[in-house]
This record gives C-alpha cells, structure tokens and sequence, in this order.
C-alpha cells in the first residue's frame, strides 16, 4: 500500500507542471479583486473607481519597468489616435510595487518625476495587497485589460511578444465598442 501511494504521489508531482494553470489565467472572465493604491502625491485610487471604463494596467516593480517600453509606447500611440469620447473610456493605469521599501519619501518623490515624465499618474502599491490578491508575478512586468464591468479580459506577465500589442489593441477596440453600444 506504501509503495503504490508513493507512485501516485510522484506521478501527480510529475504531471502537476504539466496540468498547472497560471495564476493570470485563473482570473481570466472574472471579476477583478479590488485594490487601493496612491500615488507620489498621495492621490489614492481604487478598482471601484474604474467601473464603467476599459483599463489597460501595467504593474512592475523598480526593476521591470523597462520590459515592456515597446508595448507601452504602442498602446501610447493607440490612446494619442483615439478621439475624445474613446480617451473618456479608455483609462490608463501605471502601478509600481512599493512593498517593504525604505525611504518612502524618496520613493513618492521618483513617482511624481516619473508620471511627468511619462505624462500618466503612476501609482504605488505601498503594502502589496494588490500583488497579492491578483497573484502578480514579482519581478516581472504585468499587463492586464478590465472591461467596463471590472471583468479581467487579458492577462500577461513577463516579457510580451511583439505580436501582444496588435491583440491588446483589437480587445480595446473591442471593449470601447461594446461601451458605446450601451
């Protein structure tokens, strides 16, 4: 009886790899949990907040914001030809994890220069709830669409292929169209 439960136990740890979902695709289609995050000017926003609106998030940390700089300036140049009623749709979230950092004054004080830089509001998830209850990866880039119900539709981590943009986009099209049908 030991031996055939130790077989069953090292096959279900040698198939488990293979049979494993990802953490973004088992929130796929369903409701985004909720998260609160401020910014450097301790501007505060929440997912209740984006309700009505489709949400292209990006959530990195200090070292991963560069991963994705090419689909950010592509979803960019998305959001710069849309006309006023899709901008008004359309909502642009920047968060970076700030859990466990020292300096908080600096850290603040780096987000505002930076969403001037970027000309968008980059937020801070100072206690990592966010991280958590959306199972992001850490040390990654992740990129996620709501729709206008608080739906997650799309959900990536890492490093995107090229192609990310052009499905990204269409889903936003998608998304805005459905809003006005509405």
């Amino acid at each position: 009886m030991k031996i055939r439960s130790f077989i069953l136990l090292f096959l279900a740890m040698m198939l488990a790899p293979a049979v494993s979902l990802s953490a973004d695709s088992l929130l796929l289609d369903k409701p985004a949990p909720f998260f609160k995050v401020s910014s450097g000017a301790d501007e505060v926003l929440t997912s209740d907040e984006l309700k009505g609106r489709v949400v292209v998030l990006f959530y990195e940390t200090k070292e991963t914001i560069e991963v994705n700089r090419q689909l950010k300036k592509a979803l960019n140049e998305f959001y710069d030809a849309q006309n006023d009623t899709h901008k008004k749709i359309l909502a642009r979230v920047a968060v970076v994890n700030c859990r466990g950092v020292f300096f908080t004054g600096a850290w603040k004080s780096a987000l505002r220069a930076n969403s001037q830089k970027e000309g968008i509001i980059i937020y801070g998830d100072w206690d990592g709830s966010m991280a958590s209850h959306y199972n992001m990866k850490a040390q990654d880039s992740n990129v996620l669409v709501l729709d206008q119900e608080g739906n997650i539709r799309y959900f990536e981590s890492g490093k995107l292929a090229d192609s990310a943009g052009g499905t990204i986009t269409k889903l936003l099209h998608a998304l805005v169209a459905e809003k006005q049908g509405k």
